[in-house]
């Protein structure tokens, strides 16, 4: 039934049994010098024990209460540049507290040097206050946010009406307003019928006042649905890791948790169906390589086979020449080219698969590279000559290869299967940005087709999936740029596309 303080500094037993009852214990360990690892064994029976540590001092607490409280108060680091060699010197060193609470109090609490335990709490409801005021400011921060979302949703809606502003635009919160005005109105005509004395400026305050409550009933009314609608508008262009708030009760709880399960089986699906793609398009390239190899050994086989034999003047005199097999084995030199071209197109549409996986899952590997050099690798190796490739200006551009050299080749095929051929490759700098264009000799492609050229799966009228220009764009894109089709001058078609220059190391 006593009190036991130790302060300043003291030498701190590496086992230490701290046993009270119906009393008082104070441990300040803050200035003490302390073994590496100390245990303290404490039983407290309807008493008190306080133990100070400094901050960095590693503290476990594993203490069985009944009908007690443990409590352990961790502060913040200590900030000051006396701190600092305060933590060198306990570094590494832990304080392991056991023991039980029966009918008492055992609390840690941890403060800085010379710092009293007001002046901890004082700190303690200092940092509570400016957590609050950060989280109300972050809080406003999100309204101001959500508010210019839906001023820019409507100003971009196509339906909206000129005359009224952005805030008005929602019929449900224009309602509410004019059933509001009309409340207004009635109560000004049974003011003026029963008060003999009207004041110009009480209609004016009462206006205020009323426009004002009728602003925020239809404000807090419309904006989840709102944010219902452009949660849904996200989801439709593809941002499929949106989600609504559910603090909202009632109906709208609901709404937000059904659209935020929708997103998520959306997303996953999509998850699923790219890496399924991803998967089967790199399987399918073991077996196409092996069906490469066995083309290549059959036609030398049958090469060999289709030798043409020497027979001697005097086989052919004697006769035997006529059981000699007639040669039989060029159709099958036929198949086999046949099978080759196939086995080569069926290679060409795994690789364009392959590479829109790698878009998919956002794999690019950019590197600086001169685009001119690219080009003239990509267009030499597809047959055209030197004197149709051209690099105007600093062409250099960060951009994963093999990607821009798949954008590069299908724009010359696609030259090749709907333009009569290509004519001219150039790359040309132009701002922060390097274009790529190619120009083939077709009649060109209509203004009302343009944009269905860059759509995968679209039917074209030579065949195939549409994957060719929809992947030019799409790898474009990926490299902050984009895809277009024009008129050549002089008749044809010129197709195209951006690269961004702004990661080019310096």
């Amino acid at each position: 039934m006593s009190s036991i303080e130790r302060h300043g500094p003291w030498k701190v037993p590496e086992q230490l049994e701290i046993r009270v009852r119906f009393g008082n214990c104070e441990l300040d360990l803050r200035n003490a010098e302390m073994a590496d690892d100390t245990t303290f064994d404490i039983a407290v029976s309807m008493g008190n024990v306080e133990i100070i540590v400094p901050p960095e001092l590693i503290v476990s607490v594993e203490m069985r209460s009944t009908m007690g409280s443990v409590e352990e108060q961790r502060g913040d680091a200590l900030g000051r540049p006396e701190a600092d060699a305060a933590i060198g010197k306990q570094a590494g060193k832990r304080l392991r507290i056991t023991g039980s609470v029966k009918l008492g109090n055992c609390e840690v609490i941890a403060l800085r040097r010379d710092e009293t335990i007001d002046d901890h709490a004082r700190r303690l409801r200092h940092e509570m206050r400016r957590h609050r005021h950060h989280h109300a400011h972050m809080e406003r921060r999100k309204r101001l946010a959500e508010l210019h979302l839906e001023r820019d949703m409507w100003r971009a809606h196509p339906d909206r009406s000129p005359w009224l502003p952005w805030w008005l635009q929602a019929r449900m919160r224009r309602r509410i307003f004019s059933w509001m005005t009309i409340a207004f109105i009635g109560g000004v005509a049974a003011g003026v019928y029963f008060w003999d004395h009207p004041r110009w400026f009480h209609f004016v305050f009462a206006l205020i006042g009323l426009s004002m409550i009728s602003g925020a009933v239809s404000w807090s009314l419309t904006r989840p649905l709102l944010m219902v609608v452009r949660a849904a508008r996200d989801i439709g262009d593809g941002k499929y890791d949106t989600r609504l708030d559910t603090r909202h009760g009632g109906e709208m709880k609901v709404l937000a948790t059904a659209i935020n399960e929708m997103a998520e089986k959306i997303e996953q699906q999509l998850k699923d169906q790219k890496q399924l793609l991803a998967a089967v398009s790199h399987e399918l390239r073991t077996p196409l390589g092996h069906m490469r190899v066995l083309i290549e050994t059959a036609r030398d086989a049958t090469e060999a086979a289709t030798t043409p034999i020497v027979v001697p003047p005097a086989v052919l005199e004697s006769g035997v020449a006529a059981v000699i097999p007639p040669i039989t084995q060029r159709p099958q030199m036929k198949a086999l080219c046949e099978l080759e071209r196939e086995v080569l197109t069926l290679d060409d549409l795994v690789g364009r698969l392959l590479a829109s996986s790698r878009l998919e899952f956002g794999n690019l590997d950019r590197r600086p590279l001169d685009l001119g050099e690219l080009l003239s690798d990509v267009a030499s190796g597809a047959g055209l000559p030197l004197e149709a490739i051209e690099a105007v200006g600093d062409v250099r551009a960060s951009v994963d290869p093999t990607l821009t050299r798949r954008a590069i080749a299908n724009l010359i095929e696609n030259a090749r299967v709907h333009g009569g051929g290509a004519i001219a490759v150039r790359a040309v700098r132009r701002g922060g940005q390097v274009a790529i264009e190619v120009d083939d000799a077709g009649p060109g492609v209509p203004a009302s087709r343009r944009a269905d050229a860059f759509r995968a799966f679209t039917p074209s009228t030579g065949g195939g999936l549409g994957l060719g220009l929809a992947l030019v764009s799409r790898i474009a894109v990926a490299h902050d740029g984009g895809a277009w089709i024009t008129d050549r001058p002089g008749g044809g078609a010129r197709v195209g596309f951006t690269v961004g220059v702004a990661h080019v190391a310096a």
